[in-house]
């Protein structure tokens, strides 16, 4: 028998937390935030209490009520315990609807993930994220006066830190002791283990399978527990069409090898899965004619056509294959691509793990541009100090406003929403005209509506001119030529349930369940608590 618990991630998109029990053990599939929920209570200056965390989520219902957080974080509370131990918790990718909340985890259960997740959420620890979703962490301890004494709160001397240590399992070439890491940090934070393509523990055998998603290192996890074969899929796209497959490896043949991993998923379990646990992000949605070997053309054609135009790219944090497609671009235009020093950190990461992605190939087309800022911590401070990725040295690459205002038709500038106020560094000259470019997803809410109007009085303040985005008589309007979905289309999803043909279908990630039971039937569990025999 095995019960599979839905904790979070049913009937929404996002939150993934799913609980797997099977005789041998337990397996925890991802641990994210679901933003739906957490938006309710929490915004940028309402935040959970960090002394009291675990107590405050849980009673806001936004943690399963199961004892499975760090120790020092529950005190005394008497949660419930599960039957069996966690084996391991795997995490699908480096999202936070999908492990945002994996430093909240007790220590003692393994975390599963591609070397790339893995390396992924270190370096954004490095970075500035919260200890809910950081991986290096300390023990808290109970407050003294004047604190309360129920509040835990960090030790406030190095020489004082209790470490967390945890048990890292990844699937890929290099562990995150490749990254530049003291060797007191992974001594004391990490143990690390390496599973070239299967993991086994015990009866317990689990295979990682690489899948195409708009973050690098994403994947399924295929695994038997109590005898039943189950796939869970996290979040993945649709398989290059094969005249795609040209534009792709022109782009580089780590495109297409990536491209293609979610079709090598699919030929590697299918007819050999009795539960699909699947997303359905897009089920409602029509095909996407715009796929990421699409938009590399669409890009081009639209920065070849400004060439004496500053061009402002915002596209999302973390989505390495659209820098890819930027720096490609640059290169193709003569161009240097201009990125943030926290972007420069992520692609000097991933290419430390993952020799496919290194980004050196682009030298001569990429510079890190010197922010405005009054202060510098973790690894931005290291990186800008010369002590991290340091090749070619930083001051080599660095740029400041005044050597882009002097050729703005050379640069292409990487700009989101959360570093608008870099824009004020150049003056009304260099920026009037200038095109910016959205290749970033659509608002879906109220909040992010709001968002994007904002972002489009600050262009028209300084006369930029949107593309992909606009405004018209109060409404927003998007051109999707410029973003691909990471996840699968309602078509792709359709014919690779039926390719794989599992026994049993658990829709997660969707908010439109009912359309997995019209087409599959008796075959779909939509509850959120499902026992099998």
């Amino acid at each position: 028998m095995i019960r599979i618990r839905v904790l979070d991630g049913y009937n929404v998109i996002g939150g993934n937390k799913i609980l797997v029990e099977g005789e041998e053990g337990c397996i925890l599939l991802d641990f994210g935030i679901n933003f739906a929920s957490w938006n309710n209570y929490f915004e940028e200056f309402i935040s959970p209490r960090a002394g009291l965390i675990v107590k405050d989520l849980l009673k806001l219902k936004l943690l399963p009520r199961i004892d499975i957080y760090r120790s020092d974080l529950t005190g005394s509370l008497d949660l419930p315990k599960l039957s069996k131990e966690i084996i391991f918790a795997f995490l699908s990718h480096a999202h936070m609807d999908h492990m945002g909340l994996v430093g909240l985890l007790r220590e003692d259960i393994p975390i599963l993930s591609t070397t790339e997740t893995l390396a992924l959420i270190v370096a954004l620890s490095e970075i500035n994220s919260e200890e809910k979703s950081r991986l290096i962490v300390d023990s808290r301890f109970p407050g003294s006066y004047p604190v309360r004494e129920d509040v835990l709160i960090k030790p406030n001397q190095k020489g004082n830190k209790n470490p967390i240590k945890r048990r890292l399992i990844y699937f890929g070439d290099n562990g995150v002791s490749s990254l530049p890491l003291s060797i007191e940090d992974i001594e004391n934070y990490f143990e690390e283990m390496n599973v070239e393509n299967s993991f086994q523990a015990g009866l317990v055998e689990a295979k990682v399978l690489p899948v195409y998603h708009s973050v690098i290192g994403s994947a399924s996890l295929y695994f038997t527990l109590s005898g039943i074969r189950i796939l869970y899929t996290g979040d993945f796209r649709d398989s290059p069409l094969p005249e795609e497959e040209k534009i792709l490896l022109d782009i580089g043949e780590n495109r297409l090898k990536l491209a293609n991993s979610t079709r090598e998923m699919i030929n590697s379990t299918k007819g050999k899965v009795d539960v699909l646990i699947v997303e359905g992000t897009r089920t409602k949605e029509s095909h996407s004619i715009i796929t990421e070997a699409m938009l590399y053309n669409n890009i081009y054609e639209e920065v070849k056509k400004h060439r004496s135009k500053l061009i402002i790219a915002d596209f999302p944090f973390r989505h390495l294959e659209r820098f890819h497609t930027f720096l490609k671009v640059a290169e193709e235009t003569d161009r240097q691509f201009v990125v943030l020093p926290k972007d420069y950190i992520i692609l000097n990461t991933l290419a430390e793990i993952n020799s496919d992605w290194d980004f050196r190939r682009y030298l001569g087309h990429i510079r890190v541009y010197h922010q405005g800022k009054g202060s510098w911590k973790g690894w931005e401070n290291s990186l800008l100090q010369g002590k991290i990725f340091n090749n070619p040295p930083i001051k080599e690459i660095l740029i400041k406003p005044s050597e882009i205002e002097k050729s703005p038709g050379s640069y292409i500038l990487n700009i989101g929403y959360y570093e608008l106020p870099n824009l004020l560094d150049f003056s009304y000259e260099t920026l009037r005209g200038a095109i910016y470019i959205h290749s970033n997803s659509e608002a879906y809410t109220e909040d992010q509506n709001i968002d994007f109007l904002r972002l489009l009085r600050w262009l028209r303040y300084f006369n930029i001119e949107p593309k992909g985005v606009r405004e018209k008589n109060g409404s927003l309007e998007f051109d999707r030529i410029y973003h691909a979905s990471g996840h699968i289309s309602p078509e792709g999803l359709e014919a690779l349930i039926e390719e794989i043909n599992p026994d049993i279908i658990v829709p997660v990630h969707t908010e439109f369940p009912d359309w997995f039971l019209k087409r599959w039937d008796k075959k779909v569990r939509l509850n959120s608590d499902i026992i099998l025999y």
